[in-house]
């Protein structure tokens, strides 16, 4: 063996094994018109690996272990969009995605509207989107269960953990990030009541009867940006009461 050989075998032996064979994604978010977007946040895989687009926007993401990825991107104003890439060996994957942006209308409502009607403005718009799980006064009352907390756990990511008493059920999701899952892989989810967050709020504490509307954020990643306040906690419960 020469000594050029044998130097380039070292060389390769001292690479780290996690930087073998991983390779680079990266891309554009643009309108549906070709401007490029700003600040979009781009996900890989989770909302642990996420880069938002600079002012050109461009994204990247280094080190990326070959196989098969979920991406999904998400722009105030814009509709989302998802896909899944295939990334090889220590290779360079483009993407270019195109967002088509939503309508600014409200939903039709009665042309006599009630507080409750007004209350719901934002919860219809939302659920319009397609981001989340809705229930609204009629579904929700058609799920099975005499408490609340029975009726909520149907929903999926979502679990129910119990308190020092029996009647206590707080809210947890399945979808916790490592650093924050604690017992069984699942995190405490924070609770919005009529647009006020809560404090370890037991659920049962509402009767299924005054529940107008319920909203359910499983994952953080899906959290819209008026309940993402905190990053203590995994997902978010919306409840709304008549």
């Amino acid at each position: 063996m020469t000594r050029h050989s044998a130097f380039l075998l070292l060389a390769i032996a001292t690479v780290p094994i996690a930087a073998q064979g991983q390779s680079v994604f990266l891309g554009r978010v643009l309108t549906d018109s070709s401007v490029a977007i700003a600040g979009a946040e781009v996900f890989l895989h989770g909302p642990q690996n996420i880069q938002r687009t600079d002012s050109m926007g461009e994204f990247r993401f280094s080190g990326v272990n070959a196989g098969q990825h979920i991406v999904s991107i998400r722009m105030p104003g814009f509709a989302p969009m998802f896909d899944t890439i295939l990334v090889a060996d220590a290779g360079e994957m483009r993407r270019e995605y195109k967002l088509t942006r939503i309508e600014a209308t409200l939903p039709e409502v009665p042309v006599k509207t009630t507080p409750l009607d007004r209350k719901l403005v934002e919860f219809h718009e939302r659920r319009r989107m397609g981001i989340g799980r809705f229930l609204d006064s009629t579904e929700f009352a058609n799920t099975p269960g005499t408490r609340t907390s029975d009726r909520l756990k149907k929903l999926p990511g979502l679990k129910i953990g119990r308190g020092r008493f029996l009647s206590e059920a707080y809210v947890l999701s399945t979808r916790a990030p490592s650093k924050l899952a604690f017992g069984g892989g699942v995190c405490r989810a924070a609770v919005w009541l009529d647009g006020v967050r809560l404090n370890d709020f037991s659920v049962n504490q509402l009767d299924p009867t005054m529940i107008a509307a319920v909203e359910w954020y499983a994952g953080p990643a899906s959290v819209p940006p008026k309940f993402n306040v905190t990053s203590s906690f995994c997902g978010v419960l919306v409840i709304w009461t008549r």
